[in-house]
């Protein structure tokens, strides 16, 4: 036997270290994704937000305009309308959904929504080919995600822009300028992913900026050719009233919260009327994205790409937590560059807290129940209360503001 082989009693023990480590893993990925099934079956064929696309693809069928219900509907705050909200060529896109039932259109859009998940984990995986602990991370943060439970519950459509984003994003790291294509098609079906155009253009990527607004400008287009006049009013009446934003609890975005914590409102006790509270949001997003792009330079593409991502729900005028599936990549690279460290304690612990944040503390009852005495006090004068309705906020913040760290190499 040569003398570098290696001690023939030692082959049992790492096998069994081994096949305990897959044990291991194999129960944490099944129990999270037992408990995401179980979110899936609870939530049923019906979801309430896929009533307003099959309203949106019913009217382009039989030639009705698409934004009368929200333009006529009576309630005040134009975030909180149940009406179809969204650009004109995502009501052609789902519009082959209107000639299904409702119950057989809930299920293809589901299989559709969780099919474009799949997609995105295979492609982050493939790329980056993490190990297997690092998969392990993944997979059960990624099904324990409290956003991603009231997605798949509402039947939003914000899988179809995670996939479009983090296909755009992946290219474009790797010195593909066309994959800008991906981030204009996802500005096209919901406006917010346009905000990447100031990433690209810090970051001097003009091809790539250039391919978004081609993508964006066209897709936007072909649009118009066939529902111009729904077009214009969507630019001219509709966004400028979902920009105005809305200080309700639920909106876990940088306006919203100075919305409620300094104007008057219908929903919240502010702590200070402040006439110039509609500067402060503008103001501290341009802070923050100057704080990004200090910290992030000479830094590795894909940590700038990351670490930017999670200032679009915060810079946001409306931020539901279904929006906030958008971290999910940012969550998976994160837990990717920790693993290639070695696990460091510091980082571990730290995106341990962030999820606890996101998907135990934001589901905390904690004060006056909703409609009950003293709810509308309680969500900034209760500090408990405060903290836990504008935690998904918080999160978002703090992985923000984390993520260069979190995200680094070594």
């Amino acid at each position: 036997m040569p003398p570098f082989a290696a001690p023939a009693g030692t082959a049992a023990p790492v096998a069994r270290k081994v096949r305990a480590a897959f044990v291991a893993q194999a129960a944490l990925v099944g129990s999270a994704l037992a408990l995401y099934g179980l979110v899936l079956v609870q939530g049923g064929w019906y979801h309430q937000d896929l009533d307003a696309y099959l309203a949106a693809g019913r009217a382009v069928l039989n030639g009705q305009p698409l934004y009368a219900p929200f333009l006529h509907h009576p309630f005040p705050d134009a975030a909180l309308r149940p009406a179809y909200i969204y650009p004109p060529i995502f009501a052609l896109l789902v519009t082959p959904l209107g000639l299904l039932s409702d119950t057989a259109a809930s299920i293809v859009w589901l299989v559709v929504g969780q099919a474009a998940l799949v997609a995105t984990l295979v492609i982050t995986l493939r790329w980056l080919r993490p190990p297997a602990w690092a998969v392990t991370a993944i997979l059960c943060a990624t099904a324990t995600f409290y956003p991603l439970w009231v997605d798949a519950v509402q039947g939003q459509a914000n899988l179809l822009v995670v996939l479009l984003v983090t296909v755009g994003v992946a290219g474009i790291v790797q010195g593909k300028a066309e994959f800008g294509t991906a981030l204009g098609v996802a500005a096209a079906l919901k406006v917010t992913p346009l905000f990447l155009l100031a990433w690209l253009l810090l970051d001097r990527r003009f091809r790539e900026a250039g391919f978004l607004l081609g993508a964006f400008i066209g897709v936007t287009t072909v649009a118009a050719l066939v529902r111009f006049d729904d077009t214009l009013i969507f630019f001219r009446q509709v966004l400028p009233a979902l920009a105005q934003g809305t200080a309700i609890y639920a909106n876990q975005s940088l306006p919203g919260v100075i919305a409620r914590v300094a104007t008057i409102n219908p929903y919240t006790q502010p702590w200070t009327v402040a006439p110039w509270a509609y500067l402060v949001a503008p103001t501290l997003i341009i802070a923050l994205v100057g704080l990004w792009f200090v910290r992030t330079r000479r830094q590795p593409a894909l940590l700038r790409a990351a670490a930017f991502l999670p200032l679009l729900p915060l810079a946001s005028s409306v931020t539901w937590p279904h929006h906030l599936v958008l971290l999910l990549p940012v969550i998976w690279f994160s837990f990717i560059a920790i693993a290639g460290r070695g696990w460091p304690l510091a980082s571990t612990i730290a995106m341990g807290l962030l999820l606890l944040l996101f998907s135990v503390v934001a589901r905390w009852p904690v004060g006056p129940a909703f409609n009950h005495p003293g709810f509308r006090v309680a969500q900034t004068a209760d500090p408990a209360v405060f903290v836990v309705a504008n935690a998904l906020f918080f999160a978002t913040l703090a992985l923000f503001l984390l993520a260069p760290w979190l995200l680094r190499s070594r």
